[in-house]
């Protein structure tokens, strides 16, 4: 079986070299270059903060006994890991501020005459997070000593609007995780909504906003798959990363780029000690139950061997100076499943007379069971999917004076996934995914009051799929009587890239041959970065503004083939069709779909953190965004503007067609009165983001609030989305550069339904096979010329309040508004007339088809789209001093929109249903998930030497009743939305064959979702949709049912020798209780199983990082082992 042509390679550098040479770099725009060059300057005059760096700050107070502040005191905090000192003190308020720190465990010294040195230990801080700290001397002699323990983390957070939660190391490495992806934890962040499935982007949603609007850093610098915006999750790095925050709301200024979710990654660095891991974790099908419904059918389990196995090691290389980490993670799964499918039986062979079809069948293998009845499968084989992969990590850290710190980050990850087709020697396809990740980070410390941080960033993310015949040449077979190959057909002689069989559909359920139809396709992205980030405690001290500003320019280069159809596609009706050679659909592909563009998106920011008191703090700051139109370097594509036409980019070229003719000798060029820039759309200048928030504590009514025990926070945000390039690069695949065209034999429509004039047969397209009268119509992808870029008011206001040294309660509420939006409509909807006229209002009955009668669909991304959210978040935490976490919170939101992507979710089409009546799609998000309570714990049991309970201190009591640990995340949630609709027909006339019924029922629909033989009444709706118009069943009015799930771990720690060195074994439980938790029923009309749910929730082979499969659950009961060496 081959995967990937050797043949391949030569052609596969020249798509996607893995670096561009020198000078590239070099060519940045002439706003990338100003930008850069005015703050790299004003840098230098004054001091830089952070955008968006991977740190966290210190504030607080020095004070005597009696609460009087104390000025001029000598504060020296130690990172206790690497003996790294920062020097500051105390102003005329007593206030004190240390900035841009590193994420670890400090001690802090304190000195002022008069009063005795005070040593506070254990002082956590985390990413994107302010640690408060109060410091009380007591009078006396420097010489005496006070020392004072902490070690919690800190629960209150004094000083910041932000909503926020992090996810710290002890949470990320000993939590229940199938696949091990740390991502899947954000899930327990309150207010964050795991997708729905098929949303674009996947992942998670965040206060209403979409999974592609969130934004994902990787030790400061960018973490994103560009091209469609989505996280680079692929990396396995969980046992490398120290901790991660998500920020839900009112983000601060120096976040930007997206309107949803905050992330912030940091990796683990070395210390003064040698730290580290080696580990293999275990998954094997013997230990999973079997799915409900392979129960039910009485089927066998799927068999599944997975192994996930790395080291880290991380240590000094000069003491007190350079540390270095490193980390390796391998990835390996087989999971061989059965398929069942049908094939040409004898009789069905010998019926075939086309020579063509006849020279097919041999890629057919014979029944398995030749005695099957006609129609039913027939054939039984195991089909095995694969994945194998790796990721590395090295880390330097390199203090090399106490005023100077350089970091230096590289990562990568490669692999190869394979997904079988129904047939063992064709259908599947091979995956080559590559990433990776490498910062450079210098930060000099001017002052105790003043610092400078540069940053450079590199990510790569790269991908080629190609099919699994790769290298078959077809054109020996697709022939004419003459011999000679028929046109559009791949000769692999010549082009190895896109051989292989064509798609071959047959009606009747027959096995397809050739591998799917979007195959092959490859793309690259590289993503440079360059930031310079700015820190300045103001000139009236620490007791009042701490101002931050920063500027941060982008390269993109992209490159990007989708040679779907190339290999052609041909559909049949039934086998009689194939057998006598008659074509129903045929669908191929020419031109070039290469597209290599490039942007320069940069962004700038200023904020202050303003103490109008010292209880109550005012963040506010500005942000710029200038997200830039891609460039297409080669101008080779075109975009289609409303009462122009088709424009070819970086000219005033019009495409028109000569209907005399046919094919591309058709197209010809009228001009246009202005001539179209090559990123064929204007990049919005406008995004201006202003966030105004504040944190009050209260200091009366103590009784309720504390002393100083209580937060109000609150704030107002406007943030701003990318550019989803998905839209744009798509013009590339545009005529004249590039035509896929789909012939078809014949249509039936609804009897009742009829078009006003009828197709034009008279489009420049290569006539079908079957039918060489019939032709089809040219598409385009387009992009609204003037596309602003879309926009969201987030608002949030809630309350903290810390209960004893280790309990806090928090109520937030939490809400967003969309404008602008990013949807895909149709500019060339048809325009139908149906035989009662009422159906369609008052339009024209003699309208055209449509409206640019040359043409088909043009698909067009337009920012017209909008949402609203409101939500309201409880949250308990307990941070106990023993061993205890505990996190639950309560989720309960409501989500609204008119598109919850550009391309839509399951049950939803790819646009709109009818793209003139936008208020027709009004209604609950995809992700719309009114309640969800997620609670977490991991507790060290008080078990053993050292606890009340069995606590002798021998060899054999800590080897059997010592170091057991349990955690567990239990999730509970109701049931996502869905759409009811019928695709078997163009029911509306809009070209979409996604169409609504009509709702014929009284009342609310009735369901029962713990039946999944009738788990709604499908008698609620009309049989059909109705012909000429949108349904009045509305888009994600109805809910599936809702999920349980109980992820456990427990684990045993025996300690080899030294307590330094630990051998750890642990189970892993997805769905402990094997809970069924049933998927959405099935809301296509068409199919048999309308009102039947076929499936249940989660995988119980998660491949693929980047999921929510670790954390969301829902299959059925699935067990993991692990041994761990930790030192």
């Amino acid at each position: 079986m081959r995967c990937v042509h050797p043949a391949l390679a030569s052609r596969l550098l020249a798509v996607f070299p893995d670096s561009f040479d020198g000078a590239l770099l070099m060519k940045l725009s002439r706003p990338f270059l100003v930008v850069l060059a005015l703050f790299c300057a004003f840098g230098l005059m004054f001091a830089p903060t952070v955008w968006a760096s991977p740190t966290g700050s210190i504030a607080g107070s020095v004070k005597d006994p009696s609460g009087a502040v104390i000025s001029s005191a000598k504060l020296t905090l130690v990172n206790i890991a690497t003996n790294a000192k920062v020097e500051a003190a105390s102003d005329s308020n007593g206030a004190f501020q240390f900035l841009q720190l590193t994420p670890a465990v400090y001690s802090l010294n304190v000195e002022a005459d008069g009063f005795k040195k005070l040593v506070m230990e254990g002082i956590v801080v985390e990413v994107d997070q302010i640690t408060h700290v109060e410091a009380t001397l007591q009078v006396g002699s420097v010489s005496q000593t006070v020392e004072v323990s902490g070690g919690a983390i800190p629960l209150l957070e004094n000083d910041r609007s932000t909503l926020s939660n992090v996810v710290e190391s002890e949470v990320i490495s000993n939590m229940p995780l199938n696949a091990r992806q740390y991502l899947d934890l954000a899930l327990l962040t309150p207010g964050v909504l795991p997708s729905a499935a098929g949303t674009q982007g996947g992942g998670f949603n965040v206060a209403g906003a979409r999974s592609q609007s969130n934004v994902f850093l990787l030790d400061g610098v960018s973490n994103i798959d560009t091209q469609i915006n989505s996280a680079l999750g692929n990396f396995r790095i969980t046992d490398a990363v120290q901790e991660f925050a998500v920020q839900t709301s009112v983000a601060t200024a120096e976040f930007g780029r997206g309107t949803g979710g905050q992330v912030s990654i940091v990796t683990k660095s070395g210390t003064n000690h040698f730290h580290g891991t080696a580990f293999e974790y275990l998954r094997n099908s013997v230990l999973d139950a079997a799915d409900f419904f392979t129960n039910k059918n009485h089927g066998t389990k799927n068999p599944l061997h997975r192994n996930q196995y790395g080291a880290t090691l991380g240590g000094p290389i000069l003491k007190d100076t350079m540390f270095s980490f490193l980390s390796y993670e391998g990835f390996r799964q087989i999971a061989p499943t059965v398929s069942s499918t049908r094939v040409p039986n004898a009789a069905e062979r010998a019926s075939v007379t086309d020579p063509i079809s006849q020279s097919l069948l041999q890629f057919w293998p014979a029944p398995t069971n030749p005695n099957a009845s006609t129609g039913s499968n027939n054939f039984i084989a195991n089909v095995g999917a694969t994945t194998f992969d790796e990721t590395g990590l090295a880390k330097v850290d390199y203090n090399f004076t106490k005023n100077d710190r350089l970091t230096a980050r590289w990562a990568q990850y490669g692999g190869t996934v394979f997904t079988p087709g129904a047939l063992p020697l064709v259908g599947g396809n091979a995956n080559s995914p590559g990433s990776d990740s490498g910062v450079l980070d210098y930060t000099h410390t001017f002052s105790a009051r003043f610092l400078n941080e540069v940053r450079f960033g590199f990510s790569r993310n790269k991908t080629f799929i190609t099919v699994q015949d790769s290298g078959f040449n077809a054109a020996t077979i697709f022939v004419d009587a003459n011999g000679n190959p028929l046109p559009g057909i791949v000769d692999a002689s010549t082009n190895q890239l896109d051989s292989g069989l064509p798609t071959i559909g047959i009606g009747g359920g027959f096995a397809p041959l050739g591998s799917t139809s979007n195959l092959p396709q490859g793309r690259r992205t590289n993503t440079y970065e360059i930031f310079d980030n700015m820190s300045l405690i103001g000139p009236f001290g620490a007791s009042k503004h701490s101002w931050r500003w920063g500027a941060h320019v982008r390269r993109e280069d992209a490159r990007r083939f989708l040679d779907g159809s190339a290999r052609g596609q041909f559909n049949f009706s039934n086998f009689a069709d194939f057998a006598a050679g008659r074509v129903n659909t045929a669908t191929l592909l020419f031109g070039s779909t290469l597209a290599y563009w490039q942007r320069y998106p940069w962004d700038l920011y200023w904020q202050d953190s303003y103490k109008v008191k010292d209880n109550f703090t005012l963040n506010y700051g500005v942000r710029y965004e200038y997200p830039s139109a891609i460039h297409q370097v080669r101008d080779q594509a075109t975009n289609f503007i409303p009462g122009v036409g088709p424009v070819l980019l970086g000219t005033n070229k019009v495409l028109a067609i000569d209907t005399t003719k046919s094919g591309p000798a058709s197209f010809f060029y009228t001009q246009a009165p202005f001539t179209l820039s090559d990123t064929g759309v204007n990049s919005d200048k406008n995004n201006v983001a202003p966030v105004l928030g504040f944190a009050y504590t209260p200091r009366f009514a103590k009784g309720l609030f504390g002393n100083d025990s209580t937060v109000i926070r609150g704030g107002f945000r406007v943030g701003y989305d990318e550019v989803f390039n998905n839209i744009p690069a798509n013009m590339a695949l545009n005529a004249p550069f590039n035509l896929t065209t789909t012939q078809v034999a014949g249509t039936t429509q609804p009897a009742n339904f009829s078009y006003a004039v009828g197709l034009n047969q008279n489009v420049p397209l290569v006539k079908n096979i079957g039918q060489p009268n019939q032709v089809g119509l040219v598409g385009f992808s387009a992009e609204d010329q003037s596309l602003r870029s879309a926009y969201i008011y987030q608002y949030s206001f809630g309350v903290q309040r810390q209960l004893g040294g280790a309990f806090s309660l928090e109520v937030d509420y939490q809400g967003s508004a969309g404008h602008k939006l990013g949807l895909f409509i149709d500019r060339n909807q048809p325009e139908v007339t149906v035989n009662d006229p009422t159906k369609r209002g008052n339009q024209a009955p003699n309208a055209q088809m449509f409206p640019n009668s040359f043409f088909g669909s043009i698909g067009t991304g337009v920012g017209i789209g909008n949402s609203n959210y409101n939500g309201a978040v409880a949250i308990a935490r307990y941070q106990g001093r023993h061993g205890i976490y505990f996190e639950g919170s309560y989720t309960l939101g409501k989500s609204i929109d008119n598109g919850s992507s550009y391309f839509g979710s399951t049950g939803e089409r790819a646009g709109l249903s009818d793209s003139t009546n936008l208020a027709a799609e009004r209604g609950p998000s995809a992700f719309d998930i009114r309640h969800r309570a997620v609670f977490t714990l991991v507790d060290d049991l008080p078990v053993g030497p050292g606890h009340r309970l069995l606590g002798w201190n021998n060899g054999v009591n800590r080897q059997v009743f010592g170091g057991w640990q349990v955690s567990s995340i239990v999730s509970i949630q109701s049931g996502t939305p869905f759409t009811v609709f019928n695709n078997s027909a163009d029911f509306s006339g809009f070209n979409q064959f996604n169409d609504r019924p009509d709702v014929v029922g009284t009342g609310p629909l009735h369901h029962d979702n713990s039946n999944p033989d009738a788990a709604f009444d499908k008698t609620y709706f009309s049989s059909t949709p109705p012909t000429g118009r949108v349904g009045t069943s509305g888009r994600n009015q109805y809910y599936g049912p809702g999920l349980q799930n109980w992820n456990f771990a427990v684990a045993k720690v025996f300690p080899l020798g030294t307590e330094r060195v630990r051998l750890r074994f642990r189970a892993d439980f997805f769905n402990l209780f094997n809970h069924t938790n049933f998927a959405n029923p099935v809301a296509n009309q068409s199919s048999g199983n309308f009102s039947k749910i076929t499936a249940t929730v989660g995988s119980a082979v998660a491949t693929a990082v980047g999921t929510t499969a670790g954390v969301l659950g829902g299959g059925p009961r699935v067990i993991q082992g692990a041994l761990r060496v930790e030192f």
